[in-house]
């Protein structure tokens, strides 16, 4: 604080001094500038590291944005049943694929859906054909999501869980895993796609087995079943007829 008048007509004045930081993980950057603000309404400009020059050169750090090629985003594995109790969570258990340089779904725009495929269900038995385990879900996942127009992306794709059932002695567990986020489509109209991978396993006190299911979901709403073991199994790892 400073009297910038006389003794006789004081004019008081201060300085405000604003200090602008900003950093990522590593590097911290930090701007000053200074005012002096006076009682008579006047004000002068200290020194002021200003420009846009500035905001330039934070976006030129930002990653570039390529829609051509496809990225996975979320969870790559997780588990939907631990020891025959839900796990799931579906606001952090999922994968999305997205183009190269995106980091969070809702930089994208015009998602659709959910979609959702047909009944998948994986169920054990012994051998005398009593149930011992059963898990049934479907595939899930947004689609259609643009980057300024171009492109069809996927995102919170994984399961839904229709069924989860274990008897007294069986211990059912269920991992979910999403992998092989691809482009579908061409370099000027991409179609993201990732493929989401279950794995059932069953064991008693000794024996156990796992059955996996994957299915690629796409950004245009469509959906191909890969290799799936699903149905009724014993626990010989034969299927039972019925």
């Amino acid at each position: 604080p400073v009297n910038y008048g006389t003794s006789g007509a004081p004019v008081g004045g201060v300085d405000i001094q604003v200090s602008v930081s900003s950093h990522g993980l590593f590097e911290k950057t930090t701007k000053v500038c200074t005012m002096t603000v006076k009682g008579d309404g006047t004000s002068e400009l200290g020194t002021c590291e200003h420009s846009e020059s500035d905001d330039t050169a934070v976006a030129s750090e930002l990653p570039a944005i390529d829609p051509s090629t496809v990225v996975q985003i979320g969870k790559e594995i997780y588990e939907a049943i631990e020891d025959n109790q839900p796990t799931l969570n579906t606001t952090v258990d999922w994968a999305g694929a997205v183009p190269k340089g995106v980091t969070e779904w809702t930089q994208l725009e015009n998602w659709q859906g959910p979609a959702q495929s047909d009944t998948y269900y994986v169920e054990f038995k012994n051998g005398l054909g009593k149930k011992l385990t059963k898990f049934a879900w479907r595939f899930v996942w947004k689609f259609g999501g643009d980057m300024d127009g171009v492109g069809k992306y996927v995102t919170q794709a994984g399961v839904d869980i229709d069924t989860s059932y274990a008897y007294l002695s069986e211990h059912l567990d269920v991992e979910v895993k999403s992998l092989k986020p691809v482009n579908y489509g061409t370099s000027t109209a991409p179609v993201g796609g990732v493929d989401v991978q279950v794995s059932v396993s069953s064991h008693g006190l000794f024996e156990k087995t796992t059955k996996v299911c994957t299915m690629t979901v796409k950004g245009d709403g469509t959906s191909v079943l890969g290799t799936c073991e699903h149905g009724k199994f014993g626990h010989d790892d034969s299927a039972v007829v019925v």
